[in-house]
C-alpha cells in the first residue's frame, strides 16, 4: 500500500510521534467499546440471553482492561521519568550542544548509558526529543512487565465486578405481582 496524500502522511507522522502507549491503549479501548458489544449483540449463533450476557462481559473487559492498561502505562512512564535523572555537560557557553550526560547517583539508574559514546556531541533540542522518547519507551517496557501482575490482580477482579453490575441491568426484574419485566 502506497500513501500518496500529504495530509494522510502528516497525520500518520504526527500520530506516530505523539501517541505513545497510554494514548494508543485508550484509542484501542474506545474503538473496542464502540464495536465489540454490537458484534456480540448481533451474533445470530446464540440465543438472546447469551448475546446480552456476552455483551455485558465484553463491555466490562474493555472498561477494566483499558482503564488499568492506561493507568499502568502512565505509571511506567512516570517511573521512567523519575529514575532517569542526569546532569547535562555542555560543550559550548550558549548551552546548545551537549558534550555528555552524567546520571544521577540515586535517581539515574534508568538513564540511557549507551548514549555516552554514541551520540555526543548533540544539540540540546535533539537530545531532549530523544530522551523523551527513551523515557516513554522505557516506561512502556516497565509497564509491560508490571501488566503481567496487574492482569491477574486488577483486570480480572474489576472485570468480574463490572460484569455483575452490567448483568443486573439486563436480567429480567420481578414486579410486585411476580411477573418478569425487562429492566
Amino acid at each position: 500500500m502506497i500513501i500518496s496524500s500529504e495530509k494522510v502522511k502528516k497525520s500518520l507522522n504526527w500520530a506516530g510521534k505523539t501517541l505513545h502507549a497510554p494514548e494508543q491503549r485508550l484509542l484501542l479501548g474506545a474503538t473496542a467499546l464502540a464495536t465489540q458489544p454490537f458484534i456480540d449483540l448481533h451474533n445470530k449463533d446464540v440465543d438472546e440471553e447469551t448475546r446480552k450476557i456476552s455483551a455485558a462481559r465484553t463491555i466490562a473487559k474493555i472498561i477494566a482492561g483499558t482503564t488499568v492498561g492506561v493507568l499502568v502505562r502512565y505509571a511506567g512512564i512516570w517511573a521512567a521519568n523519575k529514575y532517569s535523572k542526569f546532569e547535562k555537560v555542555f560543550a559550548d557557553a550558549d548551552k546548545t550542544i551537549i558534550e555528555k550526560i552524567i546520571p544521577d547517583k540515586k535517581r539515574g539508574f534508568l538513564t540511557p548509558i549507551f548514549y555516552k559514546n554514541t551520540i555526543f556531541p548533540i544539540s540540546d533540542k535533539v537530545f531532549d526529543k530523544r530522551i523523551t522518547r527513551h523515557r516513554k519507551a522505557m516506561g512502556t517496557l516497565l509497564a509491560t512487565v508490571a501488566m503481567v501482575a496487574t492482569n491477574f490482580l486488577l483486570d480480572a477482579p474489576i472485570t468480574k465486578y463490572l460484569t455483575k453490575i452490567f448483568q443486573k441491568g439486563i436480567e429480567p426484574q420481578k414486579t410486585n405481582n411476580g411477573k418478569e419485566v425487562e429492566a
